[in-house]
């Protein structure tokens, strides 16, 4: 619908406005019901007059007024684009502008009080290497290492190396380290109770572990008792220290050992001439007899004055008189005196080989050269050697560490480095394979405890006092088929042991 003075078309909805139905000024609006002439409310006033404040000035203010703005160099004044008011600002964000004049080529920055002129960081150039580095130097790309060598006491800090970082360099248990006036080696230090190596009693160099006087025990038995105590029957040059004096005088020696006893060697008499030794047992008697056995171990420990040598082919020896002037008893003593023993038939067979030994030469099992078959041993021993007999001898130490430990598992007590149970080794392959291995040939009382153990089991074998199977008596040790006086280019089996 339409007001007073509105009239709209039903058919066109055109709207029509009479000349005379709205005054001046006027508008059409909708009421919300229709439309009708309205006046707007606030319009058709004017501006009555303006005004402006510095640098702002207005003339003709009330009437046609105009607007200008001052522009200068001056307090009041609008500053224009070359206003050198630009370039001095006096601060920034409320801090002072320092008015010293940058250089070329600074930077603005701050100092913790100002802003300053900065001469900015320029690119790395060139990277140099110092000491303990390589690499450098490197100038576009490249890699930093430390050097072989490169660290050295400088590089690390006081209390900053670990025992995890420390090699053994050598040492065996229970050494130290020690300065002899060159250079850093391993040591053993003395205590105030030195340990001499025997967890037995020590009689010059002879450790004795146990013995048995009775006349009770047959060879088998006696060296797996020896055995079971981490030893071995003793040699026959351990033994004479402490029997010598039941055939001499008991009264002016130790005398442990007072009837007959089996020795590592069988305890062969030949010609009845060892009772200092063996006790007067006999010749050529049988694995079944029943004497009395000592049995020895230990190891002595090292002595920076006495070195122990090794030969080409591995032998370990302390001492080498190569000179026939030196009754048995002479040679047992003076071994003893290193802490050693006489080395045994095998130990001497290599010496020789090696061209250390040229003299005749007493071994531990005194040196029997049956039918002169031996001299590649003993250099030319007699048959039936006499402690009285004057030859040359070598000084070999105990092979056990001084731990008493054996790098191998035990077998029945022995300390077995390995067991070749084939027959195919001559004398001098066996001797020479068990020096390599740091041992020796076992003895016969061992090589009898290795047989009934199963693990040496063939029909000949050689030990290390050359095997000699008097009338086949000891077949326990040394083989069924082991002739009495073998030919040591014989093939047989063998077995390394720590002695």
């Amino acid at each position: 619908s339409a007001g007073a003075g509105i009239s709209i078309d039903g058919t066109t909805r055109a709207i029509s406005i009479n000349s005379s139905g709205c005054n001046s000024g006027q508008v059409l609006q909708w009421s919300g019901t229709n439309w009708q002439c309205a006046t707007v409310s606030g319009g058709g006033g004017g501006i009555s007059g303006v005004t402006g404040t510095a640098p702002i000035t207005v003339t003709n203010g009330t009437t046609s007024p105009v607007v200008s703005v001052s522009v200068g160099t001056t307090a009041g004044t609008v500053a224009a684009g070359n206003d050198s008011r630009f370039g001095n600002a006096t601060s920034i964000g409320g801090v002072p502008v320092a008015a010293a004049t940058p250089a070329s080529g600074q930077v603005l920055g701050f100092d913790g009080s100002n802003w300053v002129g900065v001469t900015p960081a320029t690119g790395v150039s060139s990277i140099l290497t110092g000491a303990g580095l390589t690499g450098g130097p490197i100038t576009a790309m490249g890699t930093i290492a430390i050097a072989d060598g490169g660290v050295d006491t400088r590089h690390l800090a006081d209390r900053s190396v670990t025992f995890a970082k420390l090699a053994p360099n050598g040492c065996t248990a229970n050494q130290v380290p020690q300065f002899n006036g060159t250079s850093w080696v391993c040591a053993t230090v003395a205590s105030a109770a030195p340990d001499n190596g025997c967890p037995g009693a020590l009689f010059g160099s002879t450790c004795l572990l146990n013995w048995d006087n009775t006349q009770s025990t047959n060879f088998q038995t006696a060296a797996q008792t020896c055995a079971n105590l981490g030893g071995d029957i003793c040699t026959e040059s351990q033994m004479w220290p402490i029997a010598v004096g039941n055939w001499q005088n008991q009264y002016l020696v130790t005398t442990i050992l007072n009837s007959p006893h089996w020795s590592a060697s069988f305890a062969d008499d030949d010609g009845n001439a060892w009772p200092g030794a063996t006790g007067g047992v006999g010749d050529n008697h049988s694995a079944n007899s029943s004497y009395g056995y000592p049995c020895c171990g230990g190891a002595r420990p090292p002595s920076a004055r006495v070195p122990v040598r090794v030969s080409a082919s591995g032998v370990r020896y302390t001492d080498i008189h190569d000179i026939n002037d030196t009754n048995f008893a002479g040679a047992v003593g003076y071994c003893a005196a290193l802490g050693s023993d006489i080395c045994s038939d095998s130990q001497n067979f290599v010496l020789r080989f090696d061209g250390l030994l040229a003299s005749k030469t007493w071994s531990n099992s005194h040196a029997d050269n049956d039918a002169s078959l031996y001299n590649s041993i003993n250099g030319g021993t007699d048959d039936n050697t006499s402690p009285a007999s004057r030859y040359g001898f070598a000084c070999c130490p105990s092979l056990r560490p001084l731990s008493l430990t054996c790098p191998v598992a035990r077998t029945a007590g022995v300390c077995a480095l390995s067991v070749n149970n084939v027959t195919n080794a001559t004398f001098s392959v066996a001797a020479r394979a068990c020096a390599a291995q740091g041992g020796d040939l076992c003895s016969m009382s061992q090589s009898a405890v290795l047989r009934v153990a199963g693990v040496l089991t063939a029909a000949k074998v050689w030990t290390n006092s050359h095997s000699d199977n008097d009338g086949a008596n000891a077949a326990v040790a040394v083989g069924s088929s082991m002739p009495d006086n073998p030919d040591l280019n014989d093939p047989a089996a063998y077995a390394c042991c720590l002695n």
